[in-house]
């Protein structure tokens, strides 16, 4: 395991960030995923527009292009923006439909090199990236 990691925000989830995260559900924020970029994400949030840095757009881009994530009320896919700069994607498990009451477990994270990258929970997992807002040119 890599202690290399950067941990900033739009960088690496520290399973710190990640717990949190996941255990403050309250203070999560409806969010669409409009554009994914390179190095950066656009964010439809109730305010408009947002733009995002995140160093983590390829494995965002992979998760989108399953098919999995689930659509909102308004058939768009689904997508949290939660406390500490992470971004929360469900995604269900191949051949299943993500359940409507997904169980949480913040104390659950599946790291690579120290940086969580997701959360198990009943047919499918909460994706976690790190997020940095953009400020305009």
């Amino acid at each position: 395991m890599s202690n290399n990691q950067n941990y900033a925000p739009g960088h690496c989830v520290h399973f710190i960030q990640a717990r949190k995260a996941l255990e403050e559900s309250t203070k999560w924020r409806r969010a669409t995923v409009i554009e994914i970029g390179q190095g950066v994400i656009t964010l439809q949030l109730q305010g408009g527009e947002v733009i995002f840095k995140c160093n983590d757009t390829t494995r965002l881009r992979d998760l989108f292009d399953t098919g999995r994530v689930p659509l909102n009320s308004e058939g768009q896919s689904h997508a949290i923006l939660a406390p500490h700069n992470v971004l929360i994607i469900p995604c269900a498990d191949e051949g299943k439909i993500f359940p409507q009451q997904a169980p949480i477990n913040p104390p659950v994270n599946y790291l690579e090199d120290g940086a969580a990258l997701w959360s198990p929970t009943t047919d499918g997992a909460w994706h976690l990236f790190s997020i940095a807002r953009q400020d305009k040119p």
